[in-house]
């Protein structure tokens, strides 16, 4: 009977006060939309992928080396390990870096996960990745030319296209990868003996000499060891488990980016949560004081009145974590799973709605919403019965020494009594505060975003490599006197561009820039003997000033001293003068080109096109707009970040307005009684909110950039690299909205006023 009594009550209490609790309704359902939202884009990512390693029978590791290994596959053999060997080789056709791998008829690992093939695999077919069919505008049955290098030997035979792929080892689609072709053993031989007029068996004989790859199956300590006892050998390139593989560094880097979302913005909006859910309970309690009184004269226990008032609390949790698991797995998963459809190839697999982990986040709003519940209820909890019927409403009022200075008399009484309630209330001021940080925080953490981004495009185009023209040879042969000539043309500045594997104490895909010996475009000073790197190149390999790098170009392995680290948006890679590599010969393969006047850009790349051996000119504004399409999906999350942060202003604010207008009834309704006009009887009540929120926002703007390095840093871009910064224009719209939605909701209430009736509010002994 008891319970069915409390029960109705709680059922009573929340239809009765809806309007003061749907903030908690509100609250409860952005945590949770963004815990579950968050959660479900990182496991349908992670399951996507999964399904594309176990389609492929992707391999645990890759041993790679210059040449053919014979000691190692001896090792592998003794430790009666899963493996095969293949030839992976930097290659080019025409202008295009692309990635030559090998297979055979009885190859099981790392196997195209998806083809265009309407007939099983055979050693006899090549198949490319579409990117290559986009960036050599070929089409299945065409033929290329590649050329490769083998321990200095250059090489070029024709390859027939048998078909399209999706491989593990390819998943990028971004155009600055180098591509990827999965060529049958049968056919590379054919293809070379043809070149050569040689006998296959004397093609094959060569062949097996530099096979250069083990595709393992193995624990992730026959890794290191491989790494540890062969390090220091010449033939020796690396021994990386899966995870740590330059094809899949980067996609495997934004699964675990997606997961660590997770322990940011859902945690900003539970803190939040606890301030609103304290507000709410405690202007609960202070209302229900002489009921709470008289349920404990009743004979209700503290456990029984305290799971009351905690129950109503959770119910309504609750409806919004329903709410929350709802929309989360739709909203999030929708806009982020954009990123991952433009970054990478991923198939499109059945997933499922609702996931257990999701009941977590409830779990996690139900104990925010017990402790609050608890520590807001502490004090009244254990008041005898005679002091919760008698109430303690009081105020001990001190005249302050500021009463006795003029200047303080002259304060119209509104703003006085706004203040007053500030420091009466000073608990609630501070919970105003620090709402309205989370708030603010946010605000710049999405605004910031864009900044950083427009700034490192505008310090590496701009300042860094200020060109007007960026130009790709199809050819490695100079180009420069023929682009000269061209009118209106300034400068020219031939460079090469290579994929090579850079490695310091990790190692990673990235590109070796030869550039020449003078410039005027590349405005970066660099010496004979300089070697920089890019910032975010030496973040990737743990490489600072004065440590060595390695990388093999050419089959030749090099290693140098890092002198300088330059932070560049675009360009990533190691740049060296042509002179520190004077035994290799210089091939330029592209160019950066300064206009006399960047209205003739236009018609200047028309011109360079004509040029014979010329694969693609690029403007400065083509490169922007290019720029902007490779960050659109960061943009996206740029706006849902700035779209959730106003919602949580909405409800911080909603909240903290409903409970300040419902305390102050009686002061409004003594204002009104004492003369006072409806303007100043509703600034009494927006000054307070308005000023606490004006400093909670200021306050706020200093967390930003700190949130901004925290959701840029675990949602890195392997296209762009971060140069942290803010605007001071974003500083300004972060106030300016947060203190406008403020200012709006309250002046919503402000007209409220003129419902207080006078009489009614008066009543009450305070």
């Amino acid at each position: 009977m008891v319970r069915n009594v409390l029960n109705i009550k709680v059922v009573r209490e929340i239809r009765n006060n809806f309007k003061t609790y749907l903030s908690v309704i509100l609250i409860a359902t952005l945590a949770v939309t963004l815990f579950t939202g968050i959660f479900a884009n990182y496991k349908n990512f992670n399951e996507r992928l999964d399904y594309i390693y176990q389609e492929a029978n992707m391999c645990d590791g890759i041993i790679m080396t210059n040449t053919y290994n014979e000691e190692i596959e001896d090792y592998l053999k003794d430790k009666n390990l899963t493996y095969e060997k293949r030839l992976y080789l930097p290659a080019t056709t025409g202008n295009i870096d692309l990635y030559l791998a090998s297979f055979t008829k009885d190859s099981t690992l790392n196997l195209p996960f998806s083809s265009s093939l309407k007939e099983p695999l055979t050693s006899n077919m090549v198949l490319v990745d579409e990117k290559f069919l986009t960036r050599t505008n070929k089409e299945i049955g065409d033929s290329f030319v590649v050329d490769v290098s083998l321990s200095g030997f250059a090489l070029n035979f024709e390859l027939s296209i048998s078909g399209t792929m999706t491989h593990p080892e390819s998943l990028e689609n971004s155009t600055y990868n180098p591509s990827f072709v999965y060529v049958g053993y049968d056919a590379l031989l054919e293809a070379i003996s043809n070149q050569y007029s040689l006998p296959i068996q004397i093609i094959e004989e060569l062949i097996g000499n530099y096979y250069n790859q083990f595709l393992v199956q193995a624990e992730e300590g026959i890794f290191r060891e491989v790494k540890e006892k062969y390090i220091e050998e010449e033939n020796f390139i690396y021994s990386l488990k899966r995870s740590e593989l330059p094809s899949n560094l980067t996609v495997d880097a934004d699964v675990e980016q997606a997961k660590q979302l997770i322990y940011i913005f859902p945690v900003i909006f539970y803190l939040v949560a606890v301030l609103i859910i304290l507000t709410s309970i405690s202007q609960l309690i202070n209302r229900e004081g002489k009921n709470i009184g008289i349920m404990k004269a009743l004979g209700f226990s503290k456990g029984e009145i305290l799971f009351h008032y905690m129950k109503i609390f959770i119910v309504l949790s609750v409806i919004g974590s329903i709410l929350g698991i709802i929309l989360g797995p739709i909203i999030v998963p929708s806009v982020m799973g954009n990123k991952y459809n433009i970054l990478y190839q991923l198939p499109k697999i059945s997933l499922p709605f609702f996931r257990w982990e999701y009941l977590i986040s409830v779990a996690i709003l139900i104990v925010i919403t017990a402790l609050t519940s608890v520590f807001a209820c502490y004090g009244a909890m254990n008041q005898v019965p005679a002091s919760c019927l008698r109430g303690d409403n009081s105020v001990q009022m001190k005249l302050s020494i500021l009463n006795r200075i003029s200047f303080v008399k002259k304060i119209p009484l509104p703003i006085l009594m706004a203040f007053r309630n500030m420091k009466r209330k000073w608990s609630r001021t501070l919970m105003v505060v620090i709402g309205v940080l989370g708030c603010s925080a946010l605000l710049v953490c999405g605004f910031g975003i864009e900044d950083t981004i427009n700034h490192g495009l505008d310090l590496e185009l701009d300042e860094l490599i200020p060109y007007d023209i960026s130009v790709t040879y199809s050819t490695y042969t100079e180009k420069k006197e023929n682009i000269s000539s061209i009118e209106h043309v300034a400068y020219v500045d031939e460079y090469g561009k290579y994929p090579v594997n850079v490695e310091a104490k990790s190692l990673v895909s990235s590109y070796l820039f030869l550039l020449p010996e003078e410039t005027h475009i590349f405005q970066v000073k660099y010496q004979k003997d300089s070697c920089i790197l890019s910032g975010r190149l030496s973040e990737e390999i743990g490489a600072k000033i004065g440590d060595e790098i390695n990388f093999v170009y050419n089959g030749n392995k090099y290693s140098f001293q890092v002198t300088d680290i330059v932070d560049f948006c675009i360009s990533q890679g190691v740049f060296i003068s042509q002179t520190r590599m004077s035994n290799v010969e210089f091939q330029p393969n592209q160019a950066w080109i300064k206009t006399e006047d960047s209205s003739y850009n236009d018609q200047i790349a028309d011109s360079i096109s004509q040029i014979e051996g010329i694969s693609s000119t690029q403007t400065i504004k083509g490169m922007r707009a290019h720029a902007n399409e490779v960050i659109a999906s960061i943009k996206v999350m740029t706006w849902t970040i700035k779209i959730f942060a106003i919602l949580l202003a909405v409800v911080v604010l909603y909240n903290l307005a409903l409970l300040n207008f419902k305390e102050r009834i009686k002061d409004i309704a003594t204002l009104k009684v004492l003369g006072f006009s409806k303007f100043e009887v509703a600034s009494s009540f927006m000054i307070e909110i308005v000023f606490l929120t004006f400093v909670g926002a200021l306050v706020g703007l200093a967390f930003g950039y700190p949130l901004l390095i925290a959701v840029l840093s675990i949602n890195e871009n392997p296209l762009i690299s971060y140069i942290y910064h803010i605007n001071l224009l974003s500083y300004f719209f972060t106030i300016l909205i947060t203190c406008g939605s403020s200012l709006l909701i309250n002046v919503f209430f402000a007209f409220l006023t003129n419902r207080v009736e006078m009489v009614e509010s008066l009543k009450s002994v305070e």
